[in-house]
């Protein structure tokens, strides 16, 4: 499965997945590379300076290491690739590459983001280290979650995605309800495996609900237990694990942050 990539058919990760290789065939016909424990990162020719370069492994390295302090798992024995080009238009990881004989984790990154530490390395680094999640909302809201701790706790930087940290996505996510209220739209954000996302409005608003009401989660069964169920890689892991319906969390969970009522959904 492609992590951080909202994509909306089966057509459409095929094409993804054939970008991805032209772009890593371009990278590796003439690469800039920094390795380290456990990563490599590869740079297209002439994106970044070897100083850049070294400076951006240094946190990659330091931030796998952080995530599985953090989360407890240990990540893989395969060397996790990041491919840096400023042909990737949107940041995102395969926990599996389908494409080698390994299959190991594959990270996409801008490479123009890179000088100014705003590339979301973090959140990108949780889905190699952690791998599939289930349902869309448990792996990009623990993501941005994990991200935005390890960085608060650790150190490095957390670059967002499409939602604020952990301090300021409670706000995000209550003015995102607000707005599709306005809207009319309907209440099952978090019922689907694969939400059908038609437009940026609302795969940002998909992404601040997924990592607020994820954030509540942690604070209310703990990190171990949140890391089990997404683990389980199963739709149904959060009721079956917590003994509480998926229903009844999203109720907890807008009251907690000051809402009432059904969140928001695509239509």
């Amino acid at each position: 499965m492609i992590a951080g990539i909202v994509s909306l058919s089966a057509v459409a990760v095929m094409a993804d997945f054939r970008d991805d290789r032209r772009i890593a065939a371009e990278v590796d016909r003439d690469p800039l590379v920094s390795v380290c424990a456990g990563v490599e990162v590869r740079s297209a020719s002439g994106s970044l300076t070897p100083e850049q370069l070294d400076e951006f492994a240094g946190l990659v390295e330091r931030g796998v290491g952080d995530i599985a302090r953090f989360t407890g798992v240990e990540p893989r024995k395969e060397r996790i690739l990041v491919y840096l080009s400023p042909h990737v238009e949107i940041s995102h990881t395969y926990p599996r590459y389908p494409g080698s004989y390994q299959h190991e984790p594959r990270i996409f990154l801008d490479s123009d983001r890179v000088p100014d530490h705003s590339a979301p390395y973090l959140h990108e680094l949780v889905h190699a280290v952690v791998g599939d999640g289930g349902p869309m909302w448990l792996e990009e809201g623990f993501a941005s979650w994990v991200a935005s701790s390890v960085a608060t706790k650790y150190g490095g930087y957390y670059a967002p995605v499409l939602s604020a940290g952990n301090d300021r996505v409670d706000a995000q996510a209550r003015a995102a309800i607000e707005r599709s209220r306005a809207a009319g739209e309907p209440g099952d954000w978090f019922t689907a495996d694969d939400p059908h996302l038609t437009s940026p409005r609302e795969r940002r608003a998909f992404y601040i609900l997924s990592h607020s009401f994820t954030k509540f989660l942690a604070t209310s069964l703990g990190t171990n237990s949140l890391v089990s169920i997404h683990r389980a890689d199963d739709v149904n892991a959060l009721a079956r694990l917590s003994g509480v319906s998926l229903d009844e969390w999203q109720r907890r969970w807008m009251e907690g942050i000051g809402e009432g009522g059904t969140v928001a959904a695509t239509r």
